[in-house]
């Protein structure tokens, strides 16, 4: 915004000097030659009163008329016939083209640190790994969604609220499933069941620990 705006300043300052600049030419040829025909020596004198030399190939003069308290009347009025470019061209854009380097260079550094520091950056909850856990979602680094079933989100939620990420096989089938005497297999289907989704999607594992247990690990 502070690049456009010191353009756009820029822009109409050199509108302005341009405007100054063929007016005061005219002013000059008028106060020489008093007359009302614009001749070959009138656009010559002209010309040679301009002090911007970019714009003496296509300034000019023109005769227009004019309604002067009721009375029609001719004048003699002085044109640049400057387009778009040749003013942003004449225009000083150092100041808005250092701007826009220093946007750039700020857009260039924050894309990079996003990309190396994402997780920290854009989501806010609970990480590990690659995984961010959030509103009761589990996300990877990117935002996207990793879909678990409601099993299989119960027991992520458990490894990620646990110290250690580390989880015993009892305190898994205790919480899963409370009122099954023997729950050794069901939990066995799960973890066969989880491991490829976690793994697909983080640099996480899950790994058993001596027949006891589970653990959450980085790769």
């Amino acid at each position: 915004m502070s690049a456009l705006y010191s353009c756009f300043c820029s822009y109409r300052s050199t509108e302005n000097k341009i405007a100054y600049d063929i007016n005061s030419a005219l002013m000059k040829t008028l106060a020489q030659l008093p007359n009302d025909v614009v001749s070959a020596d009138t656009i010559r004198f002209y010309h040679d009163k301009l002090t911007i030399e970019e714009i003496k190939e296509t300034a000019s003069i023109a005769m227009r008329t004019v309604n002067k308290n009721g009375k029609q009347e001719t004048e003699m009025v002085a044109l640049a016939n400057c387009n778009f470019y040749t003013i942003l061209k004449l225009s000083d854009q150092r100041a808005s083209s250092a701007l826009f380097l220093l946007a750039l260079l700020w857009i260039s550094v924050s894309l990079w640190y996003i990309r190396r520091f994402k997780p920290e950056l854009l989501i806010k909850g609970l990480h590990y790994g690659s995984i961010i856990y959030t509103n009761h979602k589990f996300l990877t680094t990117t935002g996207h969604p990793i879909h678990l079933t409601p099993m299989q989100h119960t027991l992520m939620e458990m490894f990620m609220n646990s110290q250690d990420h580390s989880l015993s096989k009892q305190e898994i089938c205790e919480h899963l499933w409370p009122n099954k005497p023997d729950a050794s297999a069901t939990l066995y289907t799960l973890i066969k069941r989880i491991k490829p989704v976690i793994e697909a999607n983080s640099n996480l594992k899950i790994e058993s620990c001596r027949g006891e247990s589970y653990e959450l690990k980085i790769k």
